[in-house]
């Protein structure tokens, strides 16, 4: 295990390597795990999500969306499936049963939570109070629609951690890369979330800083950016991931902010130039440039 500045970083990545990853997080329970399932072709692998759940003792609750991505067509390229709720549902079970998840959450016992659901029945937070514990530390946020959306689970959880455990992801401008700040936008109940990327993703940099002031809000937000079996580019808006073999390394921090700026870095990526990066190190704090400067010669090659 190496450390430059707030970022850890451990190679030849296993069980025993990872659990010492989160360890040093120092995890305050109740812990959430926001795991990256936006899509079927790379996503966070369920021997992933086994190591994380092991490694994390006392209360913890695994969160995501539903995802217009996260079904069996989308892994046959076929095309894709009208969202309703019944092909929603069917899509995200059999993500679970078919990537081996659903058995790593029986093994150790961990409920699925999933946000969308929550919020189709009803079961969200007072708007009024999550507006409130936001604009005590942030500015408001530009969509007054976020606050509306937050499961009442959720908020009657918080003073714990939420760890965004996030997958290597280049992808299209302008959002450049996909890690753990950008892993956090899956938050937003979706599956359809077109109102907070704009026209042309105009209003995206800008949605995505507001969903983790939402959540930092409530939760003190750690991060793990994992690239131990898999890692990914997107070059082109609304065409598959193209998914490469993992370099066996994941980075871990207290800080998003730095941990997204070094693992661009890494990825031979200016972190100055991720619009929701600049964003997010405005409001939660920025990074070292000797860090990034560090990330290069970090001996990690993710691609």
């Amino acid at each position: 295990m190496q450390r430059y500045g707030k970022v850890i970083v451990e190679t030849g990545v296993d069980a025993g390597k990872f659990a010492s990853l989160v360890a040093a997080l120092n995890l305050t329970p109740p812990v959430l795990i926001k795991p990256n399932w936006g899509t079927v072709e790379c996503f966070t692998e369920a021997d992933i999500l086994d190591w994380t759940l092991a490694a994390i003792p006392g209360d913890k609750l695994v969160i995501e969306s539903h995802g217009w991505a996260r079904n069996e067509e989308t892994l046959l390229g076929k095309p894709p499936v009208e969202l309703t709720k019944a092909n929603l549902r069917r899509g995200d079970r059999w993500f679970r049963a078919h990537t081996g998840v659903d058995e790593v959450l029986e093994k150790h016992r961990v409920e699925f939570l999933n946000l969308t659901e929550e919020v189709w029945a009803g079961r969200t937070a007072d708007p009024e109070q999550v507006r409130q514990a936001v604009e005590a530390k942030y500015p408001p946020v530009q969509q007054a629609e976020l606050y509306t959306r937050v499961p009442a689970r959720l908020f009657d959880l918080r003073g714990g951690t939420l760890l965004s455990l996030a997958k290597t992801k280049v992808i299209f401008e302008p959002l450049c890369v996909s890690l753990a700040v950008k892993n956090l936008f899956g938050l937003i109940p979706g599956p359809s979330r077109g109102k907070f990327h704009g026209k042309n993703h105009a209003l995206l940099d800008q949605s995505i800083a507001d969903i983790n002031k939402i959540y930092a809000s409530l939760f003190n937000l750690k991060g793990i950016i994992e690239m131990v079996h898999s890692a990914g580019t997107l070059m082109e808006d609304g065409k598959p991931t193209k998914v490469y073999p993992g370099c066996g390394a994941a980075f871990a921090s207290e800080s998003l902010t730095a941990l997204d700026a070094f693992t661009t870095a890494a990825a031979g990526r200016d972190p100055q130039t991720v619009g929701h990066l600049r964003l997010a190190a405005a409001l939660f704090g920025g990074w070292d440039p000797q860090t990034v400067a560090d990330a290069a010669r970090c001996g990690v090659k993710i691609y």
